[in-house]
């Protein structure tokens, strides 16, 4: 190794360090060009379970709320504390959809609390 990449990778080393690293993350290199192999067919432990009718539509906020709230065919359900449906004028022209409700989602029970209200 020339004087010259040594000074640029001890610079680099050093930046690293300043900047938090503390620990080499893989023992081996990596080549992140490489053709990923593809991943192979997962296939399901047991089938899925066959809908023994289909439900008729909502066509309340309140009847999609009961819905929703009798809806056990999601994990999600395990862990939350309380159902986060809608908050805001259910007659409004324009409707926000956002992703699983977080902690203070759950814990407070409305949707786009905390920095995702800010919106």
């Amino acid at each position: 190794m020339s004087t010259g990449d040594r000074a640029a990778t001890t610079a680099l080393l050093r930046w690293y360090v300043d900047m938090g690293a503390d620990e080499a993350l893989a023992p081996e290199p990596l080549n992140r060009l490489a053709a990923d192999s593809p991943p192979e067919a997962q296939v399901p432990s047991e089938p899925a379970a066959v809908v023994a009718g289909q439900q008729a539509p909502a066509t309340t906020l309140e009847e999609l709320r009961a819905e929703v709230e009798g809806f056990r065919g999601c994990a999600l359900r395990t862990d939350a504390t309380r159902t986060v449906f809608a908050d805001g004028n259910p007659e409004a022209g324009l409707m926000l959809i956002g992703e699983a409700p977080g902690r203070e989602e759950d814990r407070i029970g409305l949707p786009f609390v905390g920095s995702a209200g800010k919106l």
